[in-house]
């Protein structure tokens, strides 16, 4: 009996260290419930009213609700991206994307999506297996999309190109019509997870990419992208909300 019961507690404890766990950043994510915090209540107060939802970047809209996050709660949340293949997309979509991105959290050892970037169609925050299925219209089960890391170099390497990853891969090496990636909040494109893996640019050049908190002018760069059109961004009226906004 005391046999079975540590092999139940094993198997538990480690199920908990795993979520909320980033180990090719050595990241930790906070446990919302650690401080007092309910994910809902987040997702009620992120900011929407200030941004274009419908045409600006989807990773710049994360990078300031991770952002918004650190400042305002003081808690370590995480950046989940998704990458497609081109078998998803049909003729009909008007766009094939490469990726989408949104910041996630834990609460009592789970991850949720904070997904606010359809307030009309998603009100609350997701498991991760809903949120990958919202983001393939249902075309993709969860289970078919595969989590990837940083051993996975070969598809690493077109996070430096906007195009979708190969549903095929060589060397006998598993393969999805669908990709996940979970990294710090602070990471903010594809590319810069790509020159942390690879340890170079885009041209070859080694490099020494190891972030560890936010870059304050990127997130206002993100902010101002995400909140202004490219008229305004003329006139300089998403810098200034955006500058009131993070209280630079």
């Amino acid at each position: 009996m005391n046999l079975i019961f540590s092999v139940v507690m094993f198997f538990t404890l480690s199920f908990a260290e795993a979520a909320g766990e980033i180990t090719d950043f050595d990241y930790h994510l906070t446990d919302l419930s650690s401080r007092g915090l309910r994910k809902e209540d987040l997702f009620a107060k992120m900011e929407r009213s200030m941004l274009d939802l419908e045409r600006s970047i989807c990773a710049n809209r994360a990078h300031l609700w991770a952002y918004d996050f650190f400042r305002e709660y003081n808690i370590n949340s995480g950046k989940i991206f998704i990458f497609f293949g081109s078998s998803i997309w049909t003729d009909k979509d008007k766009h094939g994307y490469m990726y989408h991105v949104a910041p996630y959290v834990l609460e009592n050892g789970k991850e949720f999506v904070m997904e606010a970037g359809y307030p009309l169609e998603v009100k609350k925050p997701l498991t991760v297996n809903e949120w990958i299925e919202n983001e393939t219209y249902g075309r993709v089960s969860a289970s078919d999309c595969l989590e990837i890391n940083s051993s996975d170099t070969d598809l690493t390497e077109y996070f430096y190109e906007r195009i979708n990853l190969p549903e095929k891969r060589s060397g006998g090496r598993q393969a999805a019509r669908c990709y996940i990636r979970k990294v710090p909040a602070y990471y903010w494109f594809p590319a810069s997870i790509a020159l942390h893996d690879l340890r170079k640019d885009e041209e070859g050049n080694t490099i020494d990419f190891d972030p560890k908190t936010f870059d304050k002018q990127d997130v206002l760069e993100a902010c101002i992208e995400a909140a202004s059109t490219k008229f305004g961004r003329l006139f300089g009226g998403g810098r200034a909300k955006c500058k009131t906004h993070l209280k630079l």
